[in-house]
C-alpha cells in the first residue's frame, strides 16, 4: 500500500479499495460524474466531498445525501478526520489512513494522539471558557431571613426563654437556605453546559429581529421570529403596496448551526444601545437572541452597525431568505413577473414528467411554490397565479398517494422479515420526497435505518 493513500474501502461492496484525496479535493458518490464513483447501491448520487483545509487538514461534508454521512458512527455536516476514523456513507465504511495531502507531512503531536483504530469516539469536549460570555454575579435574592417576624413560629413574651428546639429550627432553615443559595450560584457561574453540543442535544435558539426604515417618503418595515422552531417573516412595504406574512417549522440541524455561528459572532459582547442622529430618517434594528440559558438585547439607532451586530445580522437575513425563498423581495415588477412565469412552466413541465424522475413531482411542488411567492405581491395577479396554485395543489395530492403506496409495500415486505424488498421500497420513497424537512421524510428515513441495521445484522 503507497504511503499516499488517504482512505480505504473497509467494508462495502468495493472493499479494499484504495482512495487518494488530492490536494483539490474529491467528490464522492454513485454517479459517474464524481471524482470517486463507489458501486454501493445506497449512497446517494452526489454523497459527499473530501477536502483539505487550510490546505493540509482533511475534511469530509455531507452534500445533502439521502443517508447522511457518518463519522465514527456520529451524524455529521462537516466534520474534520483524523487517522484511524471511520466514515460510513450507506452500506461502506471508509478508514482514514493518512490525514494530509500527499507531500505534506501530518504534525508531530497530531499523529502521535491519533485515535487507534480499535477506539471508539471520545466525548464532545466541553466548551472553551474563552468562547463564553463571562458571567456576571447574580444579584442578592432576599429570602426573608433577616425579617424576624415573618420566621415566628409562635407569639412568645419578652420574659421567655430562647428554646433550644427554636434555635435549632431556625438554624436548620437558614442552613438550607445557605446551602440551596450557593448551588443556585455555582449551577449560575458553571460554565460547562452539556447541551452544547449540538449533535447529541441541539441548542435552543430564539431570535427576535425587527427593522425599520422610516422617511417622509416611505415606511419599510422587515420582522422574524424564531420561537419553538417555527420560523415568522413578516415584510411591510408602503411605496411597492408590499405585505408578506410568512411562517414555516425549521430544520433543528439547520437551526443549531445558526445557534453555533451567531454564537461565535461577538453578540454576546456588544453593549444594548448604539444610537446616531440622522435628520428626517428613523432607521432602526432591534435585534434579539436567545441560546440556551443567554439572552442578549441590541439596538442600532441612526448610526453604522458594530461588525459582530452586522455579521449576526447577515446571518439571520441569509438563514430567512433560504428557508422562505424571500431573495426576489428587491426585483422591480417587471422582473418578478418573469421569474415567475419561468417558474410555473418549469413546474408544469416537471408535473407532466412526473413518472420519468421519482423526484420530478416535489420539484413541480418547489417551482409552483416560487412561482406563487414571486408575484403574489403583485397587483392585479397575472394569470398564472390561480393556475400555478391549483396544479401545486394536485401535486402535493398525488405526492400524498404515492407516498402511502410505497410505504403500504415496505411496511408489508417488514412483516414478511424481507429486508431488501423494504430497503428498496423506503429507499425510492426517499427519492419521491426529497425534501429533508418534510416530516414524511423523517418518519421514512427511521425507518429505513432500522431495516438496514436488519439488513446488516443479517
Amino acid at each position: 500500500m503507497s504511503d499516499d493513500v488517504n482512505l480505504i474501502v473497509e467494508s462495502g461492496p468495493d472493499k479494499g479499495l484504495e482512495i487518494r484525496v488530492p490536494p483539490s479535493g474529491a467528490r464522492l458518490g454513485r454517479a459517474s460524474g464524481n471524482d470517486i464513483v463507489l458501486t454501493d447501491p445506497a449512497l446517494s448520487r452526489f454523497h459527499c466531498r473530501f477536502y483539505y483545509k487550510n490546505g493540509r487538514e482533511l475534511h469530509v461534508s455531507d452534500l445533502a445525501s439521502t443517508n447522511e454521512t457518518l463519522i465514527n458512527g456520529q451524524p455529521s455536516v462537516d466534520g474534520r478526520l483524523r487517522v484511524g476514523d471511520r466514515v460510513t456513507i450507506g452500506q461502506t465504511v471508509l478508514k482514514v489512513l493518512r490525514d494530509t495531502p500527499p507531500g505534506v507531512e501530518p504534525e508531530p503531536e497530531r499523529a502521535a494522539s491519533a485515535q487507534p483504530p480499535s477506539a471508539a469516539p471520545g466525548p464532545v469536549a466541553a466548551p472553551s471558557s474563552e468562547t463564553l460570555e463571562p458571567l456576571k454575579e447574580p444579584d442578592v435574592v432576599d429570602l426573608g431571613l433577616t425579617r424576624a417576624e415573618e420566621f415566628e413560629l409562635a407569639p412568645s413574651k419578652p420574659s421567655e426563654p430562647w428554646s433550644w428546639k427554636r434555635a435549632a429550627l431556625v438554624g436548620t432553615v437558614a442552613l438550607l437556605a445557605v446551602v440551596v443559595g450557593y448551588v443556585s450560584w455555582i449551577l449560575w457561574r458553571s460554565p460547562a453546559r452539556p447541551s452544547r453540543a449540538p449533535a447529541a442535544e441541539g441548542q435552543r435558539l430564539e431570535i427576535y429581529y425587527e427593522k425599520i426604515e422610516a422617511s417622509p417618503k416611505n415606511i419599510f418595515r422587515y420582522a422574524v421570529t424564531l420561537q419553538g422552531g417555527v420560523l415568522s417573516v413578516r415584510i411591510d412595504n408602503l411605496e411597492t403596496g408590499q405585505h408578506i406574512s410568512r411562517e414555516k417549522n425549521t430544520d433543528p440541524k439547520v437551526t443549531d448551526l445558526l445557534a453555533q455561528s451567531l454564537e461565535q459572532s461577538g453578540f454576546f459582547q456588544l453593549m444594548n444601545e448604539y444610537t446616531g442622529v440622522t435628520p428626517n430618517v428613523w432607521d432602526l434594528t432591534d435585534l434579539t437572541l436567545v441560546i440556551d440559558r443567554r439572552c442578549h438585547r441590541v439596538k442600532v439607532l441612526n448610526r453604522i452597525e458594530p461588525e459582530p451586530f452586522k455579521k449576526a445580522r447577515e446571518e439571520i437575513e441569509e438563514f430567512v431568505r433560504n428557508e422562505m425563498g424571500l431573495h426576489a423581495l428587491a426585483l422591480p415588477p417587471e422582473k418578478l413577473l418573469e421569474l415567475g412565469r419561468n417558474a410555473w412552466l418549469t413546474g408544469k413541465k416537471l408535473f407532466e414528467e412526473r413518472e420519468v424522475r421519482y423526484d420530478n413531482l416535489a420539484r413541480a411542488i418547489r417551482a409552483l411554490t416560487e412561482a406563487e411567492t414571486l408575484v403574489e405581491s403583485l397587483e392585479p395577479k397575472p394569470p398564472f397565479y390561480e393556475e400555478a396554485i391549483a396544479l401545486r395543489e394536485e401535486a402535493r395530492r398525488q405526492l400524498q398517494a404515492k407516498y402511502e403506496d410505497y410505504m403500504f409495500r415496505a411496511d408489508r415486505a417488514i412483516k414478511l422479515n424481507d429486508w431488501k424488498e423494504a430497503n428498496t421500497h423506503l429507499q425510492t420513497l426517499l427519492e419521491i420526497l426529497s425534501d429533508r424537512s418534510d416530516e414524511r421524510y423523517q418518519k421514512v428515513y427511521k425507518k429505513l435505518v432500522d431495516v438496514q441495521r436488519r439488513l446488516t445484522r443479517k
